[in-house]
Parts: structure tokens; sequence; C-alpha cells
């Protein structure tokens, strides 16, 4: 299959914004998700972005729904820029349904640490971060 990787744009939030809805409504969480392709366009290309996002282009010729190697290739391309940033190690969360997603990191090197450390992941948003960040 072809494809390329490249940095993504501005002209890019709106696709962006949509896949995070699609990926959201897959994992049966799309009421929770409340960012906007406007904030996407100010908090991914602003002078100091709060993320960077990498696009996966397929030539319309090539479309399939497999998506064979791509997931893996923009999984690479993360490691890459990372290692090059002075990054030693990258986080993903996954749902705890989502057995075909554990398994593809697993078969990636990556390690269970919930399973393997009983580490959890907390979150602190909305009213929660509004009152710590009270001094």
């Amino acid at each position: 299959m072809e494809y390329s990787i490249r940095a993504a744009s501005v002209e890019d939030c709106k696709d962006i914004r949509r896949l995070i809805g699609e990926l959201a409504e897959y994992e049966k969480v799309a009421d929770e998700v409340t960012i906007t392709q406007r904030d996407l366009e100010r908090d991914g290309f602003s002078e100091n972005p709060f993320f960077h996002c990498i696009i996966a282009e397929v030539p319309e010729q090539h479309k399939t729904k497999e998506g064979k190697g791509i997931g893996r290739a923009l999984m690479s391309k993360v490691a890459q820029l990372g290692r090059a940033a002075g990054c030693r190690q990258l986080n993903f969360t996954v749902m705890d349904w989502n057995k075909s997603a554990r398994d593809f990191y697993l078969r990636q090197g990556c390690v269970d640490i919930t399973a393997n450390t009983g580490k959890h992941f907390m979150r602190c948003e909305g009213e929660a971060l509004e009152h710590l960040a009270q001094p």
C-alpha cells in the first residue's frame, strides 16, 4: 500500500477533529469530546503549540478499508520524532475492552504497565483543575 506521512498543517484541523470524533464514537465516549476545529487550530498551530500532529495520506487509488501497515508506520514516526527530541518513553492509553489495540501495542514491544506495575493514570479537569490551580 502506498502512503506518505507528513506533519499536519492548520488546514488539516477539520479532518483531525473528525477523526477524534470517530475514535471517540468507536470507544463509546463521544459525549466526552468537547474540542473544536478552532481549538485545534489555536492549540496546535500557534507560536507555542500544545501538541504536534502527523498525518498519513493514502492516494485515492490506493485507499482500502484495511490500511495495512499505516498504524505501525505512524507509531514508528512518532518514536523517531520523540527520540530526536530526547524522549525516553511513549505512553499510550487503551480502553480495557479493546483487546485488538492492546495486542497491537504488545506486538510493537510495548508493555502494559497497568497489569505489570499496578500504576493508574490520574486525570484532573474541569472544576477540580480550577480548584487545584488556586494558590
